[in-house]
């Protein structure tokens, strides 16, 4: 009988989960603002997929609804067997497939999961400092309590959960540090990311202050802001927190919402013509960041 054909799987690419996936996905990133990861989350029957190779690595949490899932996963030859049981959400439990090849994946009962596709070429770059890109390879993990990972995947959801846009530069931050943590404790070949402990020198932090505030109303991205500055989205997180005590992202939202601040006092401008103006994907998406900001909504806050 003739070998059976490797589908190699893009997850970038729309649709692509359909020709292996009884189901469409749930929930998904493809209209999102995100760039540096991306999400699917489904709802599946029984099911074997055939061999398949991904471009991407793949961190999943997998969720047993009502009942024990035994899962089978064959790679490079090896049979690995593995139970999921409901109470496994509060442990944490997460699944990391690297890059590559996977010859069998099957389950016996309906199950529940969230994929978050990572490039291999995002995840060897965020620290480019340290790492040589073409010496990163992931482990495979078909079952790890990884309380980091969990959260991070479970914030990401929740972002997308809101109004179906998600934020782009949250994206990144957070696929950021994910790919740190992958690296520190997840390759084949241990990984130092180097430590700095007083922050961003002055002149670099007010350019990345600059930035952002000339940059408010765009569909802003974290890669942007460290390219900016000639150094990796890592180290400028890290630094950029060492220096004000917040992350990006929440001097962003802050800068943000300053913004929405000034306009509201504009009765021309209508509250969707500031969430535009701000940089937010929209209405609710500016409500609920200013209410966490301000404890009132933008049509309380332009009657006082």
């Amino acid at each position: 009988m003739p070998e059976e054909q490797t589908l190699v799987i893009d997850h970038l690419q729309k649709d692509s989960t359909l020709p292996v996936m009884p189901n469409p996905p749930l929930l998904t990133s493809q209209k999102s603002g995100w760039s540096s990861i991306h999400l699917g989350h489904f709802r599946q029957p029984a099911w074997e997929l055939p061999k398949f190779s991904s471009l991407q690595h793949i961190i999943s949490i997998p969720i047993a609804l009502h009942h024990t899932v035994s899962v089978e996963f064959v790679l490079e030859g090896h049979l690995h067997r593995i139970q999921y049981h409901p109470s496994d959400r509060i442990d944490g439990c997460v699944e990391i497939f690297p890059a590559g090849p996977c010859s069998k994946i099957s389950w016996d009962k309906e199950i529940d999961f969230t994929h978050f596709y990572l490039e291999p070429t995002f995840v060897s770059q965020v620290a480019h400092e340290a790492i040589d890109p073409d010496h990163v390879e992931l482990l495979f993990e078909p079952k790890k309590v990884d309380l980091l990972v969990y959260q991070i995947c479970l914030a990401l959801k929740a972002d997308l959960d809101v109004d179906g846009s998600g934020n782009g530069f949250y994206a990144d931050s957070m696929a950021t540090a994910l790919s740190a943590h992958l690296l520190r404790h997840y390759a084949t070949r241990k990984h130092t990311l180097q430590e700095y402990e007083d922050g961003l020198p002055k002149h670099k932090l007010q350019q990345a202050f600059d930035y952002i505030n000339e940059h408010l109303g765009e569909d802003l991205l974290l890669t942007e802001i460290a390219a900016q500055l000639h150094m990796s989205q890592y180290y400028f997180c890290r630094l950029f927190k060492q220096s004000t005590g917040m992350t990006p992202h929440r001097y962003l939202i802050q800068q943000r919402v300053e913004r929405a601040k000034q306009l509201l006092r504009q009765p021309e401008l209508t509250v969707t013509d500031v969430a535009m103006a701000c940089g937010f994907a929209n209405q609710s998406h500016l409500a609920k960041h200013f209410r966490q900001h301000t404890g009132v909504t933008p049509k309380q806050f332009r009657k006082m």
